[in-house]
């Protein structure tokens, strides 16, 4: 299935999309390529295959898919851990973690682990996550937001931090334990709540000035939005329904 699609940073000139997408052949697995656009379709034979990732288990869900530039210019890739936990806390396979590619799908040098992975795997930016399917940069100051979905109790929002573990599947939630980085939000289960889903930055000027710089955020089963003042971590609801 089609998980995420970006578009390159100089879109306007180069025509580029970036899309993280499953692959079916020669075994099932994900996939980030680059295309070059032509109006709204693809020119045909323009692909150019990035990043194979690690072949799935017959576990259909947990593939993330979140796919953003950040203000580095570096591609941003967000992958779940095939529903498999222990995925998310080795640095022998790309399950469970954030990724960072260059534009043309080389790993930069500077990744948090190029000197202790091997391979593919020095693309790890960040780990320990379960399934990271939604994350949003703030334009204005480059964080990133992951949103984690977790298993049984805790819906994660985790700030963005280089070289981070998030702790999944040994803590989820907030926890005391040194090795790994809290969220800087989590929510509980109950009330019909079930999966964040979402999350957005908003830094125009068409609402209320309240709202510049906020991070809203739905949840898939509840049915509210709410956002979170990045600066205060503080939560408030903004639309239910």
């Amino acid at each position: 299935g089609l998980l995420g699609v970006a578009f390159d940073p100089n879109f306007a000139t180069n025509r580029f999309v970036y899309v993280y997408y499953t692959a079916t052949t020669p075994t099932i697995h994900n996939r980030v390529s680059r295309f070059t656009a032509n109006g709204n379709v693809a020119v045909a034979g323009s692909q150019v295959v990035l990043l194979n990732l690690n072949t799935l288990s017959s576990a259909t869900n947990h593939n993330g898919g979140a796919i953003h530039f950040g203000n580095d210019g570096k591609l941003y890739v967000a992958v779940g851990d095939n529903a498999k936990g222990s995925n998310a806390q080795t640095k022998t396979n790309l399950l469970g973690k954030i990724l960072r590619l260059n534009r043309d799908g080389t790993i930069p040098a500077d990744n948090p682990f190029f000197g202790q992975a091997s391979g593919v795997n020095r693309a790890i930016w960040a780990m320990g996550l379960r399934n990271p399917f939604t994350t949003a940069f703030q334009r204005s100051t480059g964080r990133l937001f992951i949103n984690d979905v977790g298993e049984t109790r805790w819906e994660e929002i985790n700030a963005g931090v280089r070289g981070a573990n998030y702790g999944w599947p040994i803590v989820e939630g907030k926890a005391n334990d040194s090795r790994f980085k809290n969220p800087l939000f989590a929510y509980g289960h109950g009330s019909g709540v079930c999966a964040i889903t979402g999350g957005a930055f908003y830094e125009s000027d068409a609402f209320p000035t309240q709202y510049r710089g906020q991070y809203f955020f739905a949840d898939f089963c509840a049915g509210w939005i709410r956002r979170l003042n990045p600066a205060t971590a503080a939560v408030t609801g903004f639309a239910t329904g």
